[in-house]
């Protein structure tokens, strides 16, 4: 498995929308994608983490081909302090009860 993460440092007035967008462009799509396996949004206000896992790299990049995260920034950008960071990671152990 695959995993990407994106970091966001909203500013503080506009936490809520800004998440309300990132639900809206990214959750929203990615669900419906080949290779998706699971979407997670963690929030500790004002920052904000996507931690997105797909069944290999090959199905992240297609999902970032979509345009999805350019879409997203055209109207998150105003909410940001700082451009947003994104780090990629591929799965060693992994356990679920």
């Amino acid at each position: 498995m695959y995993t990407a993460t994106m970091n966001y440092q909203f500013k503080p007035g506009d936490f809520d929308q800004a998440c309300a967008l990132w639900q809206h462009h990214v959750l929203q799509v990615a669900r419906d994608q080949p290779g998706f396996v699971r979407m997670q949004f963690l929030v500790n206000p004002p920052q904000a983490m996507a931690i997105g896992t797909w069944q290999a790299k090959s199905f992240a990049e297609a999902f970032m081909q979509t345009g999805v995260f350019k879409r997203l920034m055209v109207e998150l950008d105003q909410y940001c302090d700082g451009k947003p960071n994104p780090q990629t990671w591929d799965l060693l152990y992994f356990e679920q009860v």
